[in-house]
């Protein structure tokens, strides 16, 4: 019987009793199921006997599992080593309750008994994705940007060190000992790196649904730019910093952090095309590229100014309502709070802590008129501006 399979096989094997509880409960299941087709006539049903070609599948149930941080740990019983194995940096939201090992892959069971998540509100925040600014939102009455900075030293650091390592790796020896500890150090370097960017985007990810519920918005509509580089070097669109700037920013990842994480909290997320967002006049519908931060209508009938990226954002907002720009249907808002990401004291670390929690700063028309008619050099105005 199973009982006395348990107690011949008890302590024999490093592995965890549950797993070998498992294991046997799927050998008897196979004598049954042979056994019952053989009754019913298929005499090619065989008993379960040696698998030679085939290696057989270790199960771990959840009280030998254990997650901790990007790793897996399996227990294989007191006193024997555990297995770690490394984990996709994506994974279905739930508890894992259950694994299998194969022959190299490991399958996963999660439980998700999360209830039906009630949508955040009935309001609507569109966002401008961008590299200045990482995310310009505004829901018509206030507006929150979070600073790209961050990011783009990040990303500006990675290419300069893969610049570096091209140089030192094209006068050595393929395969030499200076290029092996070339080719380790330059795998740090991007590992390093890899964690740096990606805990970056999970804070601001954070933040973009954090405005979300604060704003009691169900909806998030973001311009749909992701392909906005993509054969741009064929095209002759751009310069060559520029597209490298903006093929480099990792505005897929982001928004992928942004749907689960509003999935959670009852954010949907949805993408608008966002062609002439940022060049049309929201007051006027008046259409000119403008050149800096700063959105000045050119319209000589129109006095409206703003900062660029809220122009997109509230065009965005008004496309998504109407299904196109509406002239003085949506206006951004005159105050706009910035957050910026700084980084830890620990220099060990060396990662990002979470966004400032903001610095409301002002917009208006006179405050802008004042800096354009000053005699001062107008890009060492423009933080107090944008």
């Amino acid at each position: 019987s199973a009982g006395d399979f348990e107690k011949h096989f008890k302590g024999k094997y490093s592995l965890h009793s549950q797993t070998i509880q498992a294991l046997i409960k799927k050998f008897f299941a196979n004598i049954d199921s042979a056994r019952e087709l053989r009754r019913n006539g298929d005499l090619r049903a065989r008993y379960p006997w040696r698998d030679r070609k085939h290696f057989q599948i270790v199960m771990y149930k959840a009280s030998a599992i254990r997650k901790h941080h990007q790793y897996l740990v399996l227990s294989n019983g007191k006193g024997h080593t555990k297995l770690r194995v490394k984990l996709p940096k994506q994974l279905p939201a739930g508890k894992i309750v259950g694994a299998e090992l194969g022959f190299r892959e490991l399958r996963l069971t999660v439980k998700n008994d999360s209830d039906a998540i009630k949508s955040a509100g009935a309001n609507t925040v569109a966002a401008d994705l961008g590299v200045i600014h990482l995310a310009a939102m505004t829901d018509g009455n206030e507006a929150e940007v979070i600073v790209g900075r961050g990011l783009r030293s990040l990303i500006q650091y990675r290419n300069r060190k893969l610049a570096e390592f091209s140089r030192l790796q094209s006068k050595l020896k393929k395969g030499s000992r200076k290029a092996r500890k070339l080719r380790i150090s330059k795998a740090k370097m991007l590992t390093c790196n890899d964690c740096q960017i990606r805990n970056l985007l999970h804070h601001a990810s954070k933040q973009m649904v954090d405005f979300c519920v604060a704003q009691g918005a169900g909806k998030l509509v973001v311009g749909d730019c992701i392909n906005m580089s993509k054969n741009a070097r064929k095209r002759r669109k751009g310069s060559s910093r520029s597209n490298q700037m903006n093929s480099n920013n990792p505005l897929g990842q982001l928004l992928e952090y942004v749907k689960y994480k509003g999935k959670q909290r009852g954010v949907k997320l949805e993408k608008e095309p966002e062609q002439y967002t940022s060049q049309t006049c929201p007051k006027c519908g008046h259409r000119h590229k403008p050149s800096g931060r700063i959105y000045q209508c050119k319209n000589p009938e129109c006095d409206f100014i703003g900062i660029r990226d809220l122009v997109g954002a509230a065009n965005i907002l008004n496309k998504s309502e109407n299904g196109l720009i509406v002239p003085s249907y949506q206006l951004p808002p005159a105050m706009a709070k910035y957050r910026r990401p700084i980084k830890t004291p620990v220099a060990r670390l060396n990662c990002v802590v979470p966004l400032t929690t903001g610095k409301l700063l002002d917009t208006t028309l006179e405050v802008a008129q004042a800096l354009l008619s000053s005699d001062s050099n107008m890009s060492s105005e423009l933080p107090h501006v944008a």
